[in-house]
Parts: structure tokens; C-alpha cells; sequence
């Protein structure tokens, strides 16, 4: 299984309410272009602000977690990248990337492609 992962950060001049809601809108058209793109799963994630996350940054020494995770699951990689460049993908994608720019830091957000290794499965 091939994902493509997206760890985000908000920009800094917008509020955790504003992201969140942003966030929300985001969903929903990365759901319109997923299902476009006939990915078999779609996951998105938010940070909890919990003390346990300020104390394993401490404790670890890492930098501070993303503000959000989205996680495309896509079986057949050659037949998704067809979808975006045709329509609705296209559209579906150039909307999705005028969204990014509204509220996400890019610079400082990271997009990846995985290949997942599934060790328990319950």
C-alpha cells in the first residue's frame, strides 16, 4: 500500500478556532478529490493540546507537532496520478491548493509518499 502523507502547520498568524474550522473545509474537498482519484481510505488527524504532547517535545527533544496529518491510501499509484490530470482531479486539486495557501504554513508543512509495512493487524 502506497500513502500519501500531508503534515501540516498552520500559519502563524492564524488562530487553532480558525485553523480547526479551515481545517473542516479542507476535509471536504480532499474528500471530493479523493474519491475523484479513487483512493481506497482517506485519514485526517488532529493535534491534541494535551500536556503529554509539550512534555514527549521536552522530554525528546523534537520540534512541535504538526498542527494537522492527512493520510491518502492509494492501492493503484499510476491510475490516481491519471485522475489529477484529467477532470474533476484537475479542478479538485487546483481548489485544494489555493486552500493550502489560505491557512497552512507550507514552508514549514511537509507532503510525502510512503510505503506502508503493516506489522500488527488485529
Amino acid at each position: 500500500m502506497i500513502k500519501f502523507i500531508q503534515c501540516v502547520r498552520k500559519k502563524p498568524e492564524v488562530s487553532i478556532q480558525d485553523f480547526r474550522r479551515s481545517w473542516k473545509t479542507y476535509q471536504s474537498k480532499a474528500t471530493d478529490l479523493a474519491k475523484a482519484m479513487n483512493v481506497t481510505g482517506l485519514t485526517f488527524c488532529t493535534t491534541l493540546n494535551v500536556e503529554e504532547n509539550l512534555q514527549v517535545m521536552l522530554t525528546r527533544g523534537t520540534s512541535e507537532p504538526f498542527d494537522g496529518v492527512a493520510e491518502f491510501r492509494i492501492s493503484n499509484a499510476p491510475r490516481t496520478i491519471e485522475a489529477l490530470s484529467r477532470e474533476p482531479g484537475k479542478s479538485l486539486m487546483g481548489d485544494l491548493q489555493k486552500l493550502q495557501t489560505d491557512f497552512l504554513d507550507m514552508e514549514n508543512s511537509s507532503f510525502f509518499f510512503v510505503a506502508e509495512e503493516q506489522v500488527i493487524r488485529r
